[in-house]
C-alpha cells in the first residue's frame, strides 16, 4: 500500500511526504528525484535536451518501477496527472492525496525557491505568475478526478497538512494496512 501525493509544483508534496514517511515508518520517494538519479540530469536539462514527451515517458517508467515496491510514500511531479496511464498505475498502487495549495502561495514559493530556476524548467516564457494561473486551471480537474482525498493546504503549516493526511489515513484504515504489509 503506498500513499501518493499529488499537486502542483511547490505544493508541498514533498516536505509532506518527508513528514508523513517519518511518521509511518516507511520509504519516501520523490518520483522527480528518481528519474533525476536514473537518468543522470536534472528535469529540466532533460526538457530542454529531449522535450516534454521523453521526460513524460521517463516519469511512466518510474511510477512502473515504484509499483513493484512495498509500502510508500511517493511525492509526485505536478505533472503526472496529464497521463491517464500514469493515474491508472497511481490507482493501482494504492491512495491518491491531492495538496490543493493556492495560486498566490504557489508562485510565492517558487519564486521564494532559489533551486527553482535551476530544477523546474517553466513551460513558457512568459510571466511566471500568468503561466502557474494558466498551467494549473488546465490541471485542477485532473488533479480532482484522480484523488481520493484532498487536503486544501491554505494557511496550514506543513505539519498540519502531514497530520490531516494522517487522520484521513488512519479513519479510513489504511494505517493498519500499511502497518500489517510491514510485518
Amino acid at each position: 500500500m503506498k500513499v501518493i501525493l499529488i499537486g502542483y509544483r511547490a505544493s508541498g508534496k514533498s516536505t509532506a511526504g518527508m513528514l508523513l514517511s517519518s511518521r509511518l515508518k516507511i520509504p519516501f520517494t520523490d518520483t522527480d528525484l528518481l528519474l533525476e538519479e536514473n537518468s543522470g540530469m536534472p528535469v529540466k536539462e532533460i526538457v530542454a535536451l529531449k522535450g516534454w514527451d521523453y521526460f513524460r515517458a521517463m516519469e511512466r517508467e518510474t511510477i512502473q518501477i515504484l509499483k513493484q515496491k512495498g509500502a510508500g510514500i511517493i511525492a509526485t511531479g505536478g505533472g503526472v496527472v496529464l497521463s491517464d496511464e500514469n493515474v491508472t498505475l497511481l490507482k493501482q498502487m494504492g491512495v491518491i492525496v491531492w495538496l490543493n495549495a493556492p495560486l498566490p502561495d504557489i508562485i510565492n514559493r517558487l519564486k521564494k525557491d532559489a533551486q527553482t530556476q535551476a530544477k523546474r524548467p517553466q513551460f513558457t516564457d512568459g510571466d511566471l505568475a500568468q503561466e502557474t494561473a494558466d498551467v494549473l486551471k488546465r490541471r485542477i480537474p485532473l488533479y480532482e478526478s484522480a484523488a481520493d482525498f484532498v487536503v486544501e493546504t491554505k494557511g496550514k503549516s506543513a505539519l498540519q497538512v502531514t497530520d490531516e493526511i494522517y487522520q484521513y489515513l488512519l479513519e479510513s484504515e489504511i494505517v493498519a494496512k500499511i502497518n500489517k504489509s510491514k510485518n
